[in-house]
């Protein structure tokens, strides 16, 4: 993929959403995820990379997602595609210019 993305490579509408932690009867935490963002995406499906964070076991990428720059983005939010969730793993500024993200994801189940 060339270093500039066209508008026009954006064909995807996913939901950006970030993570609500709210008490449970059990004196615990329920973590839902409730949308802050919605915009035009490329995403694009990836062969196979292990990614390894801290002391956690190994994800796998499962999809590059390429979309305008968006403040205040976390590790531990997830993109929305319909019925299909991608947490997002890692990111980057992929033009290096501070327009364009790229979030490696793994697609989980809903």
């Amino acid at each position: 993929m060339s270093e500039k993305l066209p508008v026009g490579a954006r064909r995807q509408f996913v939901t950006l959403a970030a993570p609500v932690a709210a008490p449970d009867d059990n004196g615990g935490v329920t973590t839902t995820f409730a949308p802050v963002a919605a915009f035009w995406a490329r995403v694009s499906p990836r062969a196979q990379a292990t990614i390894f964070r801290n002391d956690e076991q190994g994800r796998n990428v499962t999809h590059d997602v390429y979309f305008r720059a968006w403040p205040g983005l976390t590790g531990d939010m997830r993109l929305l595609m319909g019925a299909r969730v991608l947490q997002i793993l890692s990111f980057d500024d992929f033009d290096e210019k501070g327009v364009t993200t790229r979030a490696q994801c793994e697609e989980v189940a809903p």
